[in-house]
């Protein structure tokens, strides 16, 4: 069996999030989807990328999965990147 296909993700830092939740919140893209995240751990190689328009500098690379948690002790969400 082969493995899954890498695909990109990327994430930044969400300041107009972060202010109404009060904490600091990423923004993870993967899959053509945008995931609201809290903290993240990441084994994938990655590098900053300029980009022209808003978020100006995102953090980038490629994975073949992500995990996203529910911490309920302290009400986040933690992606794993693999």
């Amino acid at each position: 069996m082969s493995k899954p296909k890498k695909k990109r993700f990327w994430y930044h830092y969400n300041k107009p999030e972060s202010k109404r939740q009060g904490r600091n919140v990423l923004t993870l893209h993967w899959r053509d989807k945008c995931h609201l995240i809290h903290s993240l751990e990441c084994h994938a190689p990655t590098e900053s990328h300029d980009r022209k328009a808003q978020p100006r500098c995102v953090i980038r690379g490629w994975s073949r999965g992500i995990t996203i948690e529910y911490v309920s002790s302290s009400h986040s969400k933690h992606a794993i990147i693999h």
